[in-house]
């Protein structure tokens, strides 16, 4: 009788784990991302390990399925940290298909859209942390590193977007004198944060969807029908740089014991 039982136990143990492990989320081409998690300088994942990430007990610690709504939620908390300075985010970053860095122009044009809501966060103070949720990084091409001496191809990120208690809040870049042009338009410190743009309406912690689109010399951010957008000399002169999307989870706060979830429940990505 007592073999049976444990044989019982083993069997239960099993198949909750399956279950936990292989739940479905979200429809989202992962062939189109890589996986950064906050380990070491950095850790990331691609391909067919990322594939597997429902699997991947590594990967659990910062993105998982949720089979209560069926989202794919990104996680960070400094307790997960290791010695040493990791990054400050999980995230998901563009790639292109061949699995290398991608790298689009404000002329290739680009489009994502996504629908999400803001999950657990801590609180400091009765204040939650502002969250980064979705960016639009800038790269530098291997010739223009050359060019101006520069140490790597990190660019500045012409678009941020924050949940900020419960508000869409847009950052994004403009030259530090309007009459930069040429080689220096490529130097990440003449390139300083906008005065930013506040979506009027309040998202809370609801799902509300986002969608990004690009042009030549134009960037239209539209969430839930509010539309903000961005165009004149200064996204003309962008379209110098390389870009690639990144979505998930970076609070911004120097607190310790900040906890934070971001919930997406779909994700479309185009160029």
């Amino acid at each position: 009788m007592k073999k049976i039982s444990i044989y019982l136990v083993v069997v239960l143990f099993t198949a909750v784990s399956f279950s936990s492990y292989g739940q479905k989320g979200p429809k989202i081409d992962f062939s189109q991302w890589r996986l950064v998690i906050p380990e070491g300088a950095v850790t990331s994942f691609k391909g067919q390990k990322l594939l597997d990430y429902s699997e991947n007990l590594d990967i659990q610690k910062y993105m998982y399925n949720d089979p209560t709504d069926k989202s794919l939620v990104f996680f960070f908390t400094p307790a997960l940290k290791p010695v040493g300075k990791p990054i400050m985010k999980t995230e998901l970053k563009e790639q292109n298909a061949f699995g290398g860095d991608a790298g689009w122009t404000f002329r290739n044009g680009a489009k994502l859209k996504a629908t999400l809501k803001m999950g657990d966060l801590s609180r400091k103070n009765n204040e939650y942390p502002r969250i980064i949720f979705l960016q639009i990084g800038g790269r530098l091409k291997e010739e223009q590193v050359n060019l101006i001496g520069a140490k790597d191809k990190n660019a500045p990120a012409i678009l941020k977007v924050y949940w900020d208690n419960g508000y869409i809040k847009l950052r994004s870049k403009r030259p530090v004198n309007p009459k930069i042009s040429g080689n220096d338009l490529l130097k990440d410190e003449n390139w300083i944060d906008d005065d930013g743009f506040t979506f009027k309406n309040s998202v809370g912690f609801d799902k509300f969807t986002i969608q990004i689109t690009i042009s030549e010399g134009k960037m239209e951010v539209n969430v839930d029908g509010e539309k903000k957008v961005y165009s004149g000399i200064n996204y003309e002169n962008w379209g110098v740089f390389d870009n690639y999307f990144t979505i998930g989870c970076n609070p911004q706060t120097d607190d310790t014991a900040v906890r934070a979830a971001v919930k997406y429940y779909s994700v479309e990505l185009s160029h």
